[in-house]
């Protein structure tokens, strides 16, 4: 008899030991969630501030050398006025690395972004005639497999500005 006692003495103890021990585990499972979605919250941060500088570098280099300034502002004013082969490549180099940093900025952004000053930066590549056209013959490609809102977002500041829908 006293070792049945005993035994459930034993039982009851390693089941309490059990039931601590669950419950400190059930609480680091909480502290780690919460270190995680902070440590989620600034790996967003710094990726949206990352593409932020992108942005910021690609028209620094803009304003900084004038040979590109030249070639991105008579592109904007008309791309089929860029004849010369290396000049043409740098404005189509130029608006894809715009559109690239803009689309970062996009996916990274997610639900936080504010869209409203979003499609106000973007207009500024569809107000000349020449950001139209580059969207028309390689911009639209590059945001369309990206992101379905964002080529809407994209088609109707086209159509804004041209007058006219997208051909496609």
């Amino acid at each position: 008899m006293e070792t049945e006692v005993i035994i459930g003495i034993a039982q009851i103890v390693t089941s309490i030991a059990t039931l601590v021990v669950a419950i400190f585990l059930a609480g680091q499972l909480m502290i780690q969630r919460r270190s995680l979605a902070i440590a989620h919250q600034d790996a967003e941060r710094e990726l949206a501030f990352s593409s932020r500088n992108t942005i910021n570098s690609i028209l620094l280099a803009r304003l900084t050398s004038d040979g590109l300034a030249s070639v991105v502002s008579r592109g904007f004013e008309n791309m089929d006025s860029i004849t010369e082969p290396s000049e043409r490549l740098r404005f189509t180099g130029y608006m894809r690395q715009c559109y690239q940093a803009f689309i970062m900025e996009w996916s990274v952004g997610g639900s936080q972004i504010e869209k409203v000053e979003f499609r106000e930066r973007m207009e500024r590549l569809f107000v000349p005639l020449g950001g139209r056209q580059y969207y028309l013959r390689a911009g639209r490609e590059i945001v369309k497999i990206r992101s379905q809102e964002l080529s809407q977002m994209f088609d109707e500041l086209y159509e804004v500005y041209e007058g006219n829908p997208v051909s496609v």
